[in-house]
């Protein structure tokens, strides 16, 4: 947009200065829109050295309880919810850059946004929709942290019993279905 804007013949308009300031205070405008999205800096990096892999200073460290959670057999259209819970067994404080399910059919619910001290606990909460699926299923949620390791995979998986349902069979309607 910014460069579209700049092949704008303004020189008629505004005169040149004006033309400066103009597109420096659209620059800070757009640039200033707060956003939901968390983004990663560079504080939260952390990487082993190259030499022999041993990470060096007081870092978190990430341990969950469990890292699979098998949900066993459910009912196309059932709903499972699971807490994974964690433990920061490092030296320092914990950040959870982001949480990252494999697919649309896991949602997030709930993660923590704060730093979790050293000893100090947190959960992870998912939701995974079996509806339109049926047979076994696993999927992944990505944790990314500024510890050991950088990035954790929690594994969700079950059996889904049932035929899903497909919009595209004739005679399906989708509006009914409940």
């Amino acid at each position: 947009m910014m460069i579209y804007l700049m092949k704008m013949n303004l020189t008629g308009l505004i005169p040149t200065t004006m033309n400066k300031y103009f597109f420096f205070a659209l620059f800070v405008l757009f640039a200033s829109c707060e956003s939901k999205e968390r983004k990663v800096t560079s504080d939260l990096l952390n990487f082993p050295s190259a030499e022999n892999g041993q990470v060096q200073g007081d870092l978190p460290e990430i341990s969950f309880e469990e890292g699979e959670f098998n949900f066993g057999r459910v009912a196309v259209g059932e709903k499972i919810t699971h807490a994974y819970s964690f433990v920061n067994k490092g030296k320092a404080d914990l950040q959870i850059a982001q949480v990252t399910p494999s697919c649309g059919c896991t949602t997030l619910k709930d993660w923590p946004k704060e730093p979790i001290a050293p000893g100090q606990s947190g959960v992870i909460t998912v939701e995974f929709n079996s509806a339109g699926f049926s047979g076994s299923i696993e999927k992944t949620i990505q944790v990314a942290t500024n510890g050991i390791p950088r990035d954790y995979y929690l594994k969700l998986k079950g059996e889904v019993s049932g035929q899903a349902l497909d919009a595209a069979q004739p005679g399906v309607k989708m509006d009914r279905v409940k």
